[in-house]
């Protein structure tokens, strides 16, 4: 009898227990999700600059600044440089591959953009400031990976000015040689951008940004005015071969910048799909 009633006990302990162990099993059930994140419906992106000249605004050759190219209208004179930008990315359609964007830049190039160059015979230097505005179409290769790959191109508005001064050697001639000093006032010019670049998603809001941009911002607009007496005139880059500065040939202010910086990102969404 005392057995039965032992085997009894231990089959209700059991039973207990197997109850219990599934009870616990279903309690400790990890669920699992899918997390799945759009693009952002809007970028905000903040870059430092660094510039190259190209083709005429291009003027120091081995890193020495020459007067007489930049009087005969040849060359702008211009080497390097640096600047700032911000631009403006807004989604248009739901993947996030197309982009509307507006930019705004300020770039300074200068003949010599680490001081002056005091071991060359020649004087002369030129620096320019460059403030541009566009609008443009940006295209989103990657836009639902954490690396995105775009490229893009921008209609712009620039606002130009500097100083340039000339050396005059006087080679043969009784006077020593000396320098003129010249300003080049506001001028406004309408032109042309193309940009290759990625963001590094670092977190919903958050993320880093390279890139490079070509800009053409003369490409229309150019001209050539006032006298050889001047001493204050706008960019002379159409042609003139009666006026100092203009020359025989039209010129273009060119550069290209290498962009790094981060970026703001706005509107992410998050959609959750569970797996089990």
């Amino acid at each position: 009898m005392k057995r039965i009633f032992g085997l009894k006990i231990t089959l209700i302990l059991i039973i207990l227990f197997a109850a219990g162990s599934a009870v616990y099993g279903q309690k400790t059930q990890i669920k699992r999700y899918m997390i799945v994140r759009s693009s952002p419906s809007y970028t905000l992106q903040f870059s430092i600059d660094y510039n190259q000249s190209l083709l005429e605004l291009s003027g120091a050759y081995n890193d020495d600044y020459q007067s007489e190219t930049v009087y005969d209208g040849e060359s702008f004179g211009a080497d390097k440089g640096y600047g700032l930008s911000a631009l403006s990315k807004i989604n248009l359609n739901e993947r996030g591959s197309l982009r509307f964007t507006q930019s705004l830049t300020f770039n300074r190039i200068l003949s010599y953009t680490f001081g002056d160059k005091t071991t060359v015979a020649d004087n002369g230097k030129a620096n320019y400031n460059c403030f541009t505005a566009g609008l443009g179409m940006e295209y989103n290769f990657t836009p639902a990976h954490k690396f995105k790959i775009f490229m893009g191109a921008e209609l712009n508005a620039s606002m130009i000015n500097g100083d340039v001064s000339v050396w005059f050697e006087n080679r043969g001639q009784p006077d020593p040689p000396y320098t003129e000093y010249y300003k080049v006032t506001n001028s406004f010019r309408l032109g042309f951008g193309l940009m290759l670049g990625s963001e590094f998603v670092l977190s919903d809001k958050f993320g880093l940004n390279i890139g490079a941009r070509i800009l053409n911002v003369n490409a229309l607009l150019k001209e050539a005015k006032g006298t050889n007496a001047d001493k204050e005139f706008k960019l002379r880059d159409d042609s003139d071969s009666n006026l100092n500065f203009a020359g025989n040939n039209r010129k273009s202010f060119a550069f290209y910048s290498i962009m790094a910086g981060v970026n703001f990102f706005f509107g992410v969404k998050e959609k959750r799909y569970k797996l089990n």
